[in-house]
């Protein structure tokens, strides 16, 4: 299983047909994602930071609280095995097409899509 990620704003310009996009933000994805791409698998539950993390250390403006935050309270949830095996059952239910992890930071490096990659022990591109 191969994992990409990304914001939404890069959305438009990418190959429609070469992923799974995949929504790890809690928050309401933007009005023109479901006209850009025909069908995204949602994640949100699972990965997307609560609104009351972000309202109270937001990872772009207070990365060394919200780290340790969403690592304890999402990620401490979650079950690594399970959590592969859900990504990878996606995967093959959509013809093995990369995964693209999509959330609205734009820097990746305060962004927890790779601290999902980190928990996961799997290595992400960023597009």
């Amino acid at each position: 299983m191969k994992v990409f990620s990304t914001y939404y704003d890069k959305v438009p310009e990418l190959d429609k047909n070469v992923y799974t996009f995949v929504r790890v933000s809690r928050a309401e994805p933007p009005e023109w994602l479901s006209k850009t791409i025909s069908q995204y698998v949602d994640l949100s539950d699972i990965f997307g930071p609560t609104k009351a993390m972000l309202e109270e250390c937001h990872p772009t403006k207070d990365w060394g609280t919200f780290e340790p935050r969403y690592k304890d309270e999402i990620l401490g949830a979650l079950d690594k095995v399970d959590t592969l095996g859900l990504l990878n059952k996606i995967s093959s239910e959509h013809d093995n097409l990369p995964l693209l992890l999509l959330c609205y930071e734009a820097p990746p490096e305060n962004c927890h899509r790779h601290l999902i990659a980190g928990f996961l022990g799997i290595n992400i591109e960023e597009l």
